[in-house]
């Protein structure tokens, strides 16, 4: 069984790994082996402090790490039914010293790849039926948005083979004219999504160590995705059956 400080050790030696640019996913692997727990493997996938500028702040989302009351995804405010099959997450940013959040990622797990892939179906959904007008959200504390996509920013950005990309770069307005610019970009791997935001869409270059254009900020979380044990990504834990005895 691995301990809370051997998963630590694993996030660490990812980081260290990659943000030197170093590509050598056989170590990542070993890293975190495919016994890892969930915990792990969504911290492993994650930014890290170790990520953030010298002018830059770490901050962890409040209830990052839940999934019941929190939303993962709500590109246009769509319906997506994959939000209760989700089994873990995790949200941090890095942003300013005033807690502005500049850019973040957000890893979520759910049972098996066939639920992940249904959440990737309903992002597309919601982009295709995304309408021109106002768009009224799904929790009571948010603003009514428009959105306006513009062109997909990753037509010239690598691929990575077992990963499967949708990238969105939009602006949104809310009732009092106030706009901003976003790219919001979502790389699934097995049962794993990691969605990664940035305001606006340049803010990697200002908050992320070697400072990085959208393009390279991709490529190096999806690197530390695709470095992630396959097995621990194929099937999750085991839940218990009504009789308390795992299934």
């Amino acid at each position: 069984m691995r301990t809370r400080g051997s998963g630590a050790a694993a996030v660490a030696m990812v980081a260290a790994l990659l943000l030197s640019g170093c590509s050598a996913i056989e170590r990542i692997s070993d890293a975190v082996q495919d016994q890892a727990s969930d915990v792990d493997l969504l911290a492993a996938a994650s930014l890290t402090e170790s990520d953030a500028a010298q002018d830059a702040f770490f901050q962890p989302y409040e209830g990052g790490n839940e999934v019941i009351g929190r939303t993962s995804l709500d590109l246009c405010y769509g319906d997506f039914p994959s939000e209760d099959l989700r089994s873990g997450r995790n949200q941090v940013g890095i942003g300013d010293v005033d807690g502005t959040v500049w850019v973040s990622s957000e890893a979520v797990l759910y049972p098996t790849p066939a639920d992940a892939e249904q959440a990737m179906d309903e992002l597309q959904q919601a982009y295709d039926e995304c309408p021109d007008e106002p768009v009224e959200p799904k929790q009571p504390d948010r603003d009514p948005l428009v959105w306006n996509f513009s062109e997909a920013p990753d037509a010239d950005w690598p691929e990575e083979p077992g990963i499967t990309r949708q990238a969105y770069a939009f602006e949104v307005t809310n009732p009092v004219e106030e706009s901003f610019t976003s790219t919001a970009t979502y790389l699934q791997r097995g049962r794993m999504i990691l969605a990664l935001y940035a305001t606006p869409p340049d803010s990697p270059a200002a908050t992320l160590v070697n400072e990085p254009d959208p393009a390279r900020f991709v490529e190096v979380m999806t690197n530390r995705l695709a470095g992630l044990p396959e097995a621990a990504l194929e099937q999750g834990p085991a839940l218990p059956n009504p009789d308390g005895v795992s299934a």
